[in-house]
């Protein structure tokens, strides 16, 4: 005689499709916060970064102050030492290049004209394609007036991408001041996401914790080292305004890819065209050497010091995070791989299972 289960099967598809409903609202929740937080996401983590750098002076404060108070100094006064004078460089960075660019123009049709037409002679000679009769100050001429154009076609686009920047600085600042007043429930939060045991997961916050203090660390010595050393070769070669070229320098070193190259290349491709080709090489050198030997040397080895990972796999995590993720890769990209270098840890740690019962034949 056979008995029918049917009810207790109905039940246990029930249960099944109710998981699998249940799962799916959930990833359905998760994309639509994401999406949401999409465009936020690279001034949060800004945030975050700036947060988790100053957060030893926040705690300080938090002791004499009450934690909103402490939050609000906190991040007045990191607006004040980073986002304020990164402001005004790129102000006078600005207004600076365009009046080089004028005087540039003036250069080229008055004192410089003939020795820049000899060179683009000699260029255009060597170049297919080129007019080695062309006039060079009218080539400038028109290609400035081009551009102008072009900027004005674009107006609204340059007028949306700066409102975007204030927008993306104001949620910055404004996400700086929660995470600080809150850094302790957060800290919380994520342990408690965390599904590792007590140990790793104390290990890997703490790596992240270093690793970022590291970044900015390097960062901004980098930055400094590039921008004295520029500075030196300005100098040197006799560029006018070395001291602030060298501040734009270690601003500009911050950029991923081009760095402080936009400042040492357009310099040295001036001095070579108005015949001084000793100057531009000696500054080519300088810069581009240094920019070179910091980048690729120097920061693995700082950053190597404050973690388990080799200097290459820093190397390699700096380059492809800056190429994922932008200026943001600079810190984040060391962070990931670091991180899953410490879940694979974990797993390879995992202790072996014990040995079942042996299987004994009757």
């Amino acid at each position: 005689m056979t008995t029918h289960n049917s009810a207790p099967t109905n039940a246990t598809t029930s249960d099944r499709l109710t998981t699998v409903l249940s799962y799916g609202v959930l990833l359905l929740l998760i994309y639509l916060v994401f999406r949401i937080y999409e465009p936020f996401l690279s001034a949060l983590g800004w945030a975050a970064i700036l947060v988790i750098f100053f957060y030893p002076m926040h705690e300080r404060l938090v002791r004499k102050f009450s934690a909103t108070k402490a939050a609000v100094i906190s991040t007045v006064a990191v607006t004040i030492l980073l986002i304020v004078p990164a402001i005004f460089v790129t102000t006078l960075f600005v207004r600076e290049a365009v009046s080089i660019s004028r005087g540039v123009q003036h250069s080229i049709a008055g004192e410089h004209a003939p020795v820049v037409a000899r060179k683009w002679a000699w260029i255009a000679q060597h170049v297919p394609g080129l007019d080695p009769n062309a006039d060079v100050a009218d080539m400038v001429e028109q290609a400035v007036q081009k551009e102008a154009g072009f900027l004005a076609e674009r107006l609204g686009t340059i007028l949306r991408n700066i409102a975007a920047f204030i927008f993306d600085l104001f949620v910055m600042i404004f996400a700086m001041f929660y995470f600080f007043r809150d850094g302790d429930r957060i800290i919380l939060g994520v342990r408690s996401i965390l599904p590792f045991d007590t140990e790793h997961r104390d290990a890997m916050m703490k790596q992240a914790r270093d690793l970022i203090s590291a970044s900015v660390t390097t960062s901004l010595i980098i930055a400094a080292i590039q921008g004295i050393l520029g500075g030196l070769g300005f100098a040197i070669v006799k560029l006018p305004t070395p001291l602030f070229w060298g501040v734009a320098m270690a601003f500009f070193s911050l950029v991923p890819v081009v760095g402080s190259g936009l400042i040492f290349v357009p310099a040295s491709l001036w001095l070579s065209f108005t015949g001084h080709w000793g100057r531009a090489i000696l500054l080519l050198a300088i810069c581009a050497g240094v920019s070179t030997i910091v980048d690729n040397v120097l920061r693995p080895l700082l950053l190597g010091g404050r973690s388990e990972l080799s200097g290459l796999v820093i190397f390699i995590s700096v380059v492809g995070g800056v190429g994922l993720f932008g200026m943001l890769g600079l810190v984040l990209g060391p962070i990931l791989v670091a991180t899953a270098a410490s879940v694979l840890a974990v797993y390879m740690d995992r202790p072996e299972s014990p040995p079942g019962p042996p299987i004994t034949s009757r």
